[in-house]
């Protein structure tokens, strides 16, 4: 998660450019998350930062328009109404954990 050019700057997520090629994906920013915050602590009180090491699989479920998406899992994938039902339904608890109001 930090540069190794700039050691001040960090990144996760569709910024952040690892070792190995990663797909774009929001599952990997949201498991960097932590270790990131942890990480920016770290640094600001002169300890050394912890590694991370990407999943190398994940579930990566993407929205095709027209209320429809796609599951890519590996080398398999299915598509439909359906996905896109189980992705807004992840999506939205998600967001959920994040609201104030509730």
């Amino acid at each position: 998660m930090q540069s190794v050019s700039h050691p001040r700057v960090f990144a996760a997520g569709d910024v952040a450019a690892y070792a190995t090629a990663m797909p774009k994906s929001g599952v990997y920013a949201v498991k960097a998350g932590p270790v990131l915050a942890e990480n920016l602590r770290a640094v600001c009180e002169g300890r050394a930062p912890l590694s991370w090491t990407p999943q190398q699989r994940a579930l990566h479920l993407i929205s095709t328009g027209n209320l429809n998406a796609l599951a890519l899992w590996g080398r398999w994938s299915i598509g439909g109404g359906w996905v896109w039902n189980w992705k807004d339904r992840i999506d939205r608890g998600f967001i959920r954990r994040f609201d104030t109001d509730a």
